[in-house]
């Protein structure tokens, strides 16, 4: 026995001589006994500890924002554009991970300027011009340079706008559906009855509520920053009206949105990563995962089976807070269901499907998610369906103007019929209706013009009538398109799902 004890420390000796090769820091200890360096060497040669632990520890690693990587970038003021070189600031409106951490808050201040002012195209100012509007509208490139964290440190950033969009919203899966009511509890029923009736109407509240929870949870994504994304009706009314004007400022509006892509990487020093979960471990059933397109879909280009990718762009942790997916895991699927708009204003409808997620460091693995939100323009009446399916739909208000168009014309070819013989300021119409009638076919100027000429307010009247019936009743729909590098959220399946 004492023999064995003695191989035993001397084996021990051994290995912490050969740890004091691999980790030279631990030699720089002088101040501690022999036995006390034997045994923090045992504890930190691979094993020969606990093997429980040691599988679960991760090597540190660099925290690097990839180059590539898009931020979503929002106007949170108006910007009247003057000059190149004027600066342009804007918020960050969707924290960006790295792995399994946040590296960029939501709310942080990216800086930058114009680089660039282009002018239209001969065929885009002409159409302009034809609505009345004859300003000029550039095109206006900007560079972010400058990245400021809410501490206040400040980073140097090469990055290059890759979209620009207006105003955008979540539209998220039964967003506006009410939900539905309890069935009233009968007094009369017997006591068994009346039992599983509570149970039920139990079950069903905690469903509605675990509903309204993860819409909220859905709806905080953007929630946060919705003041920036949406501005008062108010200021929304001035912006309509100044752009009505035959020549006025051009303006970014608030709520702008770019998508910056790094063309660089920006490194965050290294980290510890996270506890990884078990390979079996799954995201929980009905979970909601948060990620971005990198295939670009539009329900007229892409057809059924088409294969789709997005990549996730928040990391996922089991309930004992250990990774199950990493920022940057790789989704696979397909369309399952496309339809192109037609005329009338049939519009497109699309569904896709995520089948598979995959790690470098741990393949591919089966799952099924299905479209909960996705971000969207406001104004485009995007719509998420319970299933999944992305529809367009009309605006409730649309035969408005054709039929407004369609009254001041007749009224101003009634009034024609009727001219002062005197001559003078011509009488097809009230200033008024003239000045309605003008402005649908052609703008201020429109407006202006027909109030001295008859004829022109005619002309003028038939043109806005003919664009708004056009637009509004004869002409084709609008297809369901989004980008690559669009945010949306996928709702897993309810139940497992396994390989086959």
């Amino acid at each position: 026995m004492r023999g064995r004890l003695q191989l035993y420390r001397l084996a021990l000796t051994a290995a912490a001589f050969l740890a004091l090769d691999l980790h030279p820091a631990l030699g720089q200890t002088t101040e501690r006994t022999d036995d006390a360096v034997v045994l923090e060497s045992f504890r930190r040669l691979p094993n020969l500890g606990n093997p429980a632990n040691s599988e679960n520890k991760e090597a540190p690693f660099s925290l690097v924002l990839r180059e590539g990587r898009p931020l979503s970038v929002t106007l949170d003021k108006r910007v009247m554009i003057g000059r190149v070189g004027q600066p342009i600031v804007g918020t960050v409106t969707e924290s960006v991970y790295v792995y399994d951490r946040i590296v960029v808050p939501a709310g942080a201040t990216i800086s930058g300027r114009v680089a660039k002012l282009e002018s239209p195209s001969k065929a885009s100012r002409a159409w302009t011009m034809a609505g009345g509007d004859f300003t000029p509208r550039r095109r206006v490139a900007i560079e972010f340079d400058t990245l400021i964290l809410p501490d206040g440190q400040r980073r140097s950033i090469d990055t290059a706008v890759t979209n620009e969009t207006g105003r955008v919203g979540r539209q998220v899966a039964g967003g506006t559906k009410k939900p539905a009511k309890t069935p009233a509890k009968s007094s009369k029923a017997p006591p068994s009855s009346q039992t599983d009736q509570a149970k039920a109407e139990v079950v069903s509240w905690a469903k509605q509520e675990l509903e309204r929870k993860k819409r909220q949870t859905t709806q905080r994504v953007t929630g946060g920053l919705a003041a920036i994304r949406q501005p008062d009706r108010m200021e929304r009314l001035r912006e309509a009206l100044l752009n009505r004007l035959p020549y006025h400022p051009q303006f970014l509006n608030k709520g702008t949105t770019y998508t910056v892509e790094m063309t660089s990487p920006l490194d965050f020093g290294v980290v510890t990563p996270s506890e990884r979960a078990p390979v079996e471990t799954a995201p929980a059933p009905d979970g909601l995962l948060n990620a971005r397109l990198v295939t670009a879909v539009d329900s007229s280009k892409t057809p059924r089976g088409t294969s789709i990718k997005a990549v996730l762009t928040q990391p996922v942790f089991s309930a004992a807070n250990q990774l199950i997916l990493p920022e940057g895991a790789e989704l696979a699927g397909e369309v399952t269901f496309a339809k192109k708009a037609g005329r009338l204003r049939r519009n497109g409808h699309l569904r896709f499907l995520f089948e598979s997620v995959s790690t470098p460091d741990r393949g591919e693995t089966p799952l099924l998610a299905s479209l909960n939100s996705v971000d969207a323009i406001e104004g485009d009446h995007i719509v998420v369906e319970e299933e999944g399916g992305v529809r367009v739909t009309n605006s409730k208000t649309r035969f408005i103007e054709p039929a407004l168009s369609a009254l001041l014309l007749r009224e101003a070819l009634s009034r024609q019929r009727h001219r002062n013989p005197g001559g003078g300021v011509a009488s097809a119409g009230t200033v008024g209706i003239r000045g309605v009638g003008g402005a649908i076919g052609f703008g201020t100027i429109g407006a202006v013009l027909s109030q001295f000429s008859a004829p022109a307010a005619i002309a003028f009247g038939t043109i806005g009538s003919a664009r708004t019936f056009y637009t509004n009743v004869f002409g084709k729909g609008t297809d369901v398109s989004f980008q690559a590098d669009t945010p949306i959220q996928l709702k897993l399946a309810p139940g497992p799902l396994t390989a086959e």
